[in-house]
Formats: structure tokens, C-alpha cells, sequence
């Protein structure tokens, strides 16, 4: 149930909310068979778009660099506003380069020195999960590629649950409808391999082609 006032964006810079995030990516990272659903659409459109250099907005304790590591052999560079998860980030994968950054501070400039923007886990623990990616395609990066995105046929909306049994935080749907038409009017085109287990999209930046 969505509840009115509710400002959650801070309770993410923990500490241990990000190790036990960390400890929950290397059990993941263990085998290709125990990769969730989201990794392996990543590595799939990843492979399939051929971008060369990647910036993972929100990500957290920095898994994702693995992947590209053992997988696509790309740049990947990771921001995140939690001065917490970038520390541990840094620890653990000393080959990738990590920055603290809230998406709000980005800038047109920065964002396109890279071929692809990842928003993984950024949308849907935000309040408005609209507005963020509004921001962001206004931008015009390059590409950007969405995962685990929550849609639905009513108007967008948020839930709140408790993340790693440590905090309280949002869970965003989009409506389907104005995710196509804020795509669309932003000059994007939404590409959904078939085969994709989970939401992921990528979108190209029709200007830039």
C-alpha cells in the first residue's frame, strides 16, 4: 500500500545492508547456474548491442563488474550516492572503477563518455521511478539498458518492503503505457530480446545512430 510522505531514498547508505548485499552477490557469482535472471539478460543484450564502455548507475557493491570481467570484457565503471557501497566496492573489486555519485549530479558531459547507461537496481527503490528516468533520458545518453523493471496497467505506483531484513525501502511498478510513450517522446527505442527472463530493455538513442 502506497503511503503518503514517505522519504526512504536515505535508508540505502548503510553499511551492513551493502555487505550483506555483497555476501548475497559472491553466493550468486559462485556459478553461472546460480546468476539471477537480471544478470543473465544483462550479459545477453550486452552481447548482443556490443557497447564498449558501461556506466552502472546505483550499483551498489559493485557485483556487476564481475560479470562484465568474466563475460563481455567491456569498461565498466560504477557510481553510486552511498559512500558506504562504494568503499566496500572498491575492496572487493580492485580491477573496476568505482565513484561516489548520486544520479541526480549527473551530467549530460559525463554520461556520454560512455556507450550504455545501466540502471539495474535504481528505478524501482526510488519513489518516482518515473521522474528518475525522466532525468536521466533528458540526458540523451547514448544507450541505456533497465533491469528488473516492475510494469503495470494502473497508473504508476510504489509498495515499500524491508530489504535484507535491514531496511525499509520503495518498490516502483511503472504503467506500461507511459514507460512506451516517455521512450518514444525522448527520441528512444525499446529493444526486449525474446528470450529475456526478466524486464530488462535496452534502449538506443535514435540521434545518436
Amino acid at each position: 500500500m502506497k503511503s503518503k510522505n514517505l522519504d526512504l531514498e536515505d535508508s540505502w547508505d548503510s553499511p551492513s545492508v551493502f555487505k550483506k548485499q555483497l555476501e548475497l552477490n559472491i553466493s550468486e557469482l559462485s556459478s553461472p547456474q546460480s546468476y539471477p535472471p537480471h544478470w543473465n539478460d544483462f550479459i545477453r543484450l550486452v552481447k548482443h548491442f556490443k557497447p564498449k564502455t558501461i556506466l552502472d548507475v546505483g550499483c551498489g557493491c559493485g557485483a556487476l563488474s564481475e560479470i562484465c570481467n568474466r563475460h563481455l570484457g567491456v569498461e565498466y565503471t560504477g557510481v553510486d550516492y552511498s559512500s558506504h557501497a562504494i568503499d566496500l566496492a572498491k575492496k572487493q573489486w580492485s580491477r573496476a572503477h568505482f565513484l561516489q555519485k548520486d544520479y541526480k549530479a549527473l551530467s549530460r558531459k559525463f554520461i556520454n563518455s560512455f556507450d550504455l547507461l545501466h540502471l539495474g537496481a535504481l528505478l524501482d527503490v526510488l519513489p518516482d521511478g518515473d521522474e528518475a528516468l525522466s532525468r536521466i533520458l533528458s540526458l540523451s545518453p547514448k544507450s541505456v539498458l533497465i533491469g528488473r523493471m516492475k510494469h503495470t496497467e494502473s497508473p504508476s505506483f510504489y509498495n515499500t518492503y524491508a530489504a535484507y531484513g535491514e531496511i525499509e525501502t520503495y518498490e516502483f511498478h511503472h504503467n506500461r503505457e507511459k514507460f512506451y510513450k516517455l521512450c518514444h517522446d525522448s527520441s528512444f527505442s525499446v529493444n526486449k530480446l525474446e528470450e529475456n527472463e526478466s524486464d530488462s530493455y535496452y534502449l538506443v538513442n535514435e540521434k545518436t545512430i
